[in-house]
């Protein structure tokens, strides 16, 4: 190759490589080489953020796994809250239905207790009732014998005579004689009597008092002695 033929290449490759910097850079060879300034749009390419994205979805998961705890945390007390009221009711209605059976329990007792206080006073009233029947019967009989025992009387008045002397019909239990010390009248009337203890077999009450009665209801005739003592004597005999 000549000298001639390397300079020809040589500036051909130049202007081959200035026509591709104008190419390249926006300017072509034949415009104005002052002409106005053009901005192109270059855009942007964002890369993915994937690191971000992920703490952003792991945070959100978190969230609504704390948000679902919270719900459940809520739900659980709610169903506690709920538990225990059923609890609380059950166990109210249990100490109910204790209180009352033993309410009942106390009435059943006391209407038991009553009935039998009732009954037991029923059966003691007849009870008293039988013995006071019994007790009044055998009186009875014990009066109609007594009322036939036997009795005489006697009496020691000087120089008098007895006009009347009642001869007892005795209802005590007990036999023996009675002495009494006795005081008449000019008229007759007895007006002193006394027991003499030491003259009588007997020391009986009922005895004296039966004594006692029917002296008053004798009488002796009349003397001309103001006063004068003697002795009336009761027999009582079985």
């Amino acid at each position: 190759m000549s000298h001639q033929d390397k300079s020809m290449l040589i500036t051909f490759s130049g202007a081959c490589l200035l026509v591709l910097v104008f190419f390249f850079l926006g300017v072509k060879p034949y415009e104005d080489p002052n002409p106005e300034e053009e901005f192109i749009a270059i855009p942007v390419i964002q890369e993915p953020l994937e690191e971000e994205e992920v703490k952003e979805e792991v945070t959100q998961q978190q969230m609504q796994v704390k948000s679902h705890q919270v719900y459940n945390a809520s739900e659980l007390r709610n169903e506690s809250r709920e538990l225990f009221k059923e609890e609380d009711l059950i166990r109210k209605a249990i100490e109910q239905q204790q209180l009352e059976s033993v309410e009942d329990l106390e009435a059943e007792n006391e209407k038991t207790l009553e009935e039998h206080k009732k009954s037991t006073e029923l059966a003691m009233a007849e009870r008293k009732e039988r013995i006071k029947a019994q007790i009044e019967e055998r009186e009875k009989e014990r009066a109609s014998k007594k009322g036939n025992r036997e009795s005489t009387v006697s009496y020691n008045l000087k120089g008098r005579n007895a006009l009347r002397i009642p001869n007892p019909v005795y209802t005590c239990d007990a036999i023996g004689s009675i002495v009494l010390d006795i005081e008449v009248s000019n008229t007759g009337t007895i007006t002193k009597k006394e027991y003499n203890k030491k003259a009588s077999t007997s020391s009986n009450g009922c005895l004296i008092d039966q004594a006692l009665i029917y002296a008053s209801e004798a009488y002796f005739d009349s003397s001309s002695n103001a006063s004068q003592k003697g002795t009336i004597t009761f027999y009582f005999q079985g």
